[in-house]
């Protein structure tokens, strides 16, 4: 994990280039964030652009993702890992910074989900697992109560998939936490074979990114 802090040179706004379609001229429109102040924009010029309000959009887009995009994420797995591409959205689970539990289904006797590492319930509050496909996709997440111990859940609907525990295939893996906690979505960004592993580099996504152009 890599936080990559704002620094003197930062652009703390965009000024977007772009074909005017009522004056059929190369225009440009400087937008920025509520809170900057606009002294050093980034130039960006917007390639099939012909209106201001789309390029007030794109500038907006761009200057929240400068701004809220600054968590980089790398780690490696293995094939699965040629699943996502440029731009996917991923859900990562990690204990140590708190991003959730995970591990595997070890045994499924609806509604009871027996796993392969414990999990820790917060003394109030709402927990939630979310089961992952086949093709990498999530199922869930699901509510679950404490079971017999750690290593037990009790679901409280039941999942729309079976969850797979035998040994002719990988396990269908598991990820837990409290409310939303259960994993942090992020933005891949590069995924590269390294020997029999795949590494993925990727951003945190922040939800302000996309909401940028409402205010």
């Amino acid at each position: 994990i890599e936080y990559v802090m704002p620094g003197e040179d930062t652009a703390d706004a965009v000024t977007v280039e772009f074909f005017n379609g009522q004056t059929w001229k190369q225009d440009e429109v400087t937008v920025a964030l509520p809170d900057s102040s606009a002294e050093q924009p980034a130039k960006v010029a917007l390639f099939g652009c012909t209106g201001k309000a789309q390029a007030e959009r794109e500038g907006l887009y761009m200057a929240a993702a400068n701004r809220y995009r600054r968590r980089l994420i790398s780690f490696q797995t293995e094939l699965e890992g040629m699943i996502p591409t440029y731009g996917d959205l991923v859900a990562v689970s990690h204990d140590m910074p708190r991003w959730g539990q995970a591990g595997e289904v070890i045994s499924w006797t609806p509604p009871v989900l027996n796993l392969s590492e414990p999990v820790a319930f917060a003394p109030s509050g709402s927990h939630y697992l979310v089961l992952r496909r086949r093709d990498g996709s999530v199922s869930g997440p699901w509510e679950v109560l404490p079971g017999e111990s750690e290593l037990q859940v009790v679901l409280q609907t039941e999942p729309d998939l079976t969850p797979f525990t035998g040994a002719s295939e990988e396990r269908t893996h598991f990820a837990f936490g409290q409310g939303q906690a259960w994993a942090v979505l992020v933005r891949v960004v590069a995924v590269k074979p390294r020997g029999h592993l795949v590494e993925i580099s990727c951003v945190a996504e922040n939800p302000l990114v996309h909401t940028a152009d409402q205010t």
